[in-house]
Parts: structure tokens; C-alpha cells; sequence
């Protein structure tokens, strides 16, 4: 997993938790398919030079899934 790019969406998305959730995506991967999904999708692209604008490639369903995995491991 490329960490530059889970600390960007981490901090897109769910800022104020940053440490807290890096922590546990990193240790508990299993409790963030979809923010693992797109960790893996916005690196594939980089790595073909495809430019990317985070805030037009997902559509409101993707983030309110990747709100959902942080604040539910937030919960726990």
C-alpha cells in the first residue's frame, strides 16, 4: 500500500483523526476495503502518470463508504 497516497485521502476526508486512523488502516486493513480500494486505484493511476483530481474521480457513494470504515473503527 502506498503510504504518501492513504495519508492524503486520510486527510482529504477525514481530517481531525489523521494519526488515529492511519494507525489503524495500517494495523487492521480489513476494517477499510474501501479506502484500501481506492489507496490501490489512485496509486495504479500515478504510476501510469495519469493526472488525478481527488475530488472529481469519486463520486459521493465512495466517500460516504470510506466516512463510514473511519468512523466505525473510530467507535470501536
Amino acid at each position: 500500500m502506498n503510504k504518501s497516497i492513504l495519508i492524503k485521502i486520510v486527510k482529504w476526508i477525514c481530517d481531525g483523526y489523521v494519526d488515529a486512523l492511519i494507525t489503524g488502516i495500517e494495523e487492521n486493513e480489513s476494517y477499510f476495503p474501501y479506502t484500501i480500494a481506492v489507496i490501490h486505484f489512485i496509486d495504479e493511476l500515478q504510476r501510469k502518470n495519469i493526472k488525478i483530481d481527488y475530488k472529481e474521480i469519486f463520486n459521493d457513494s465512495i466517500i460516504d463508504n470510506v466516512l463510514k470504515e473511519a468512523n466505525d473503527y473510530l467507535m470501536r
